[in-house]
This record gives structure tokens, C-alpha cells and sequence, in this order.
């Protein structure tokens, strides 16, 4: 069956789009909220971690969903996953204090973890060789078209009331049923665990670092350009959205690109070029003085974040074997949102001491060094 009419990938693609939308569609809200809650003590870095909290819930649970999408099933867990996302993230609206707040966000990253996992377990099952690099393509162009959409729905949302932003995350309850009829996939079990392969730690490790520095570098862009953009133009919720949603249109193209990419380059070599494009997308942006040099360095940035998820998902796939794929991938996901969890917090520091433009020329800095590790090891990995 040709891989555009094969009706499994689109529920697991428009599935993908809510782990972005998570912290995507309240970035924009973010000043508001910090007004709103003026008087919560630590307001300034509170509200940032409403972005952040669900990821620390992502990494407690993506071994736990890893376990269950090997051992319950991928489809039943990828149900209950975008049942509780619906609910998790809705409830914010109805709720005025800001701890009440970062408990939803909490249940939202148990969502989350459950559904990036069981996800990336399946596009892995049912597809293979170029058919799965072009699946994972596509993957990591939705999760950023996705992001654009909800960024500009969040901010828009943000200028009517901070709490219609919640109200977004009603909108994958269309997908319940849709995900429910996907066919859960024959797994050959292995008879004893003598039999499982041994897998290659260090290159798994590797990739797992990859994830995490990659992440938490992005994640610089969601949590601390809102403040960035007020410092230089008094940007408003909805110019906010629609300007980070430039990183996610980049995305999208990077994404789309991947498969035809992969032929060329090595998965390490695809590292090296993410880290270098976001190093000069986060140089322009801490130096920027005016919106046009912010857009540029977005551009930049979100071209090598769309690559980032297909890339380590088709390598790590590619030696996994399906009876142990689940708990890979669930590491996998923590690694990431490890990252995303300690981006504000690396961040917070430089914000102190060097204002708006600091987390981006430290993160420009320290890129730029990955990037010149990850091309050193280019053939090692």
C-alpha cells in the first residue's frame, strides 16, 4: 500500500501535534498569567513552569507508559493517553490559583508521556526501511504545523481572557475515536529473556543525550522569547504566537524534508547540522534589536528542531527489536523532556545576570560546541 493512502499514519500524526501543543498553545499566555498571579510568591519563575512541569511528570512516566505499550498494548494506552490529555489540560480554565494550575499541568505530562510513546511505538510497527523515515518525516512536520496552529490559537485566545487559552485543549477529543479503530500490531514475544538481543547501550546513550541537549535547548524558545519579544517591540499574546509559530513553520518544512535529507547524511551528521542552525538562530535572537532579526534566527532554529525528532526516532528505531521497542522509545521520551524540564531552570541564571537576550547567546554558545562534539564523532556512532 503506497504510504499516502495508508489510513494508519494520520490519527498517529495528528496524535503527535499534542505533545508540542502541551506547552505551545499557553506559551503566548504567559506574561498575562504572571500578571494575573502577581502575588504567588516566585510568580516570574512559576509561570514558566507551567510549560515545564508536565514535562518532569513526562519523564517519570514514559518508562511506565514504555512498560505498558509493550505489555497492555499500544492502541488501549494511546486511547486512555489523549482521554486524560482532553481532561488534564482543559481543567486549567475552570481553576484560579496557580499551584491548582500546575497540578493539571502535572496529569497533562502523564497524558503526554503516554501518548508520544505509544505514537512513536506504532509508526515504528507498522512501517519500515523508507516508508518509516518518511512516516517519521512527517511525524516531525506535523508536530510543528501543529505547533503553529495551537501557538496562534493560544495567543489569540490570550487576548480575549487567559483563561480561554485552556479552552484549546478541548480540541483532541475528535481523535478518540479515530485512535481507537487503529488495529493493534502482532508483536512476537521473545520466549526468555536469554533470548533478547543485546542492544547497544553506548549508542543508545547517545542518542538519549542527543535528545535531551536538543530539547532543552529548544525549549528556550517557547519559555523565554514571549519575554524576549516584550523587552524589544511590547509584542502582544497574538503577535507572541504568531511569532514563534515561524520556528514551528520551519519545522514543518525541515520535517517534510527529512527523508530525502536522510539519504545524504548520517544520523550524526544530522545532529551536527541541528545544533549548528540553532546556534545561529539563537545568536540573531539574543542580538537582535528588532522583530525582522528575531524572525531570521526562528527560521533557523526551527529547521533544526524539525529534524531533531525524526532523525533520533528512524535511528533508534532501526536497531530496536518490536518486543523491547516500547521501553526504548519511552526512554526516548524522557530524555527529551528531561530537557524541556531544565530549560528554564539553566536558563533562569543568565535571565538574571543578562536579561532577556542571555538564555539565547548561552545557548548559542554552548550549541555551538555540541555541534562541533557530535561532527568528532560523526563516524564513531
Amino acid at each position: 500500500m503506497n504510504i499516502s493512502s495508508d489510513s494508519r499514519q494520520w490519527p498517529l500524526l495528528l496524535a503527535s501535534t499534542l505533545t508540542v501543543m502541551a506547552g505551545a498553545a499557553l506559551a503566548p499566555a504567559l506574561p498575562t498569567l504572571q500578571a494575573v498571579f502577581h502575588d504567588t510568591p516566585h510568580v516570574a519563575l512559576l509561570t514558566r513552569q507551567l510549560l515545564t512541569v508536565p514535562a518532569l511528570f513526562i519523564v517519570l512516566a514514559a518508562p511506565i507508559a514504555g512498560w505498558l505499550v509493550d505489555r497492555v498494548g499500544r492502541v488501549r494506552l494511546l486511547v486512555a493517553s489523549i482521554l486524560l490529555y482532553v481532561l488534564s489540560g482543559s481543567i486549567g480554565g475552570l481553576l484560579g490559583r496557580l499551584d491548582l494550575i500546575l497540578v493539571s499541568r502535572a496529569l497533562l505530562g502523564v497524558a503526554v508521556a503516554g501518548i508520544m510513546t505509544s505514537v512513536t511505538t506504532l509508526i515504528a510497527d507498522y512501517f519500515d526501511g523508507l516508508t518509516r523515515e518518511q512516516v517519521f518525516g512527517r511525524q516531525g512536520a506535523f508536530m510543528s504545523f501543529g505547533g503553529m496552529v495551537f501557538l496562534i490559537g493560544g495567543g489569540l485566545a490570550a487576548d480575549l481572557h487567559w483563561r480561554a487559552t485552556f479552552l484549546v485543549y478541548t480540541v483532541p477529543a475528535v481523535l478518540l475515536w479515530w485512535a481507537a479503530r487503529l488495529p493493534e500490531p502482532v508483536v512476537t514475544r521473545p520466549l526468555a529473556a536469554a533470548t533478547h538481543p543485546r542492544l547497544p547501550r553506548a549508542r543508545i546513550g547517545l542518542i538519549y543525550g542527543a535528545g535531551l541537549t536538543g530539547m532543552m535547548m529548544f525549549y528556550v524558545i517557547p519559555v523565554q522569547l514571549p519575554y524576549r519579544l516584550v523587552d524589544i517591540s511590547g509584542a502582544s499574546g497574538t503577535a507572541t504566537g504568531f511569532t514563534i509559530a515561524l520556528s514551528n513553520a520551519a519545522g514543518t518544512l525541515a520535517g517534510v524534508s527529512f527523508a530525502r535529507l536522510r539519504r545524504h547524511l548520517q544520523p550524526l551528521q544530522i545532529v551536527t547540522l541541528v545544533y549548528g542552525l540553532m546556534a545561529i538562530g539563537y545568536l540573531l535572537i539574543g542580538l537582535a534589536q528588532h522583530t525582522p532579526m528575531v524572525l531570521a534566527g526562528l527560521a533557523l532554529a526551527g529547521f533544526g528542531l524539525g529534524l531533531t525528532v525524526p532523525n533520533l526516532s528512524t535511528w533508534l528505531s532501526s536497531f530496536t527489536p518490536p518486543a523491547m521497542r516500547g521501553r526504548v522509545m519511552g526512554g526516548l521520551t524522557a530524555a527529551v523532556f528531561i530537557g524541556q524540564f531544565v530549560s528554564p531552570l539553566v536558563a533562569q541564571p543568565f535571565v538574571n545576570a543578562y536579561g532577556t537576550a542571555g538564555p539565547f547567546l548561552a545557548a548559542a554558545v554552548l550549541l555551538a560546541v555540541l555541534g562541533g562534539v557530535a561532527w568528532g564523532l560523526r563516524n564513531k556512532a
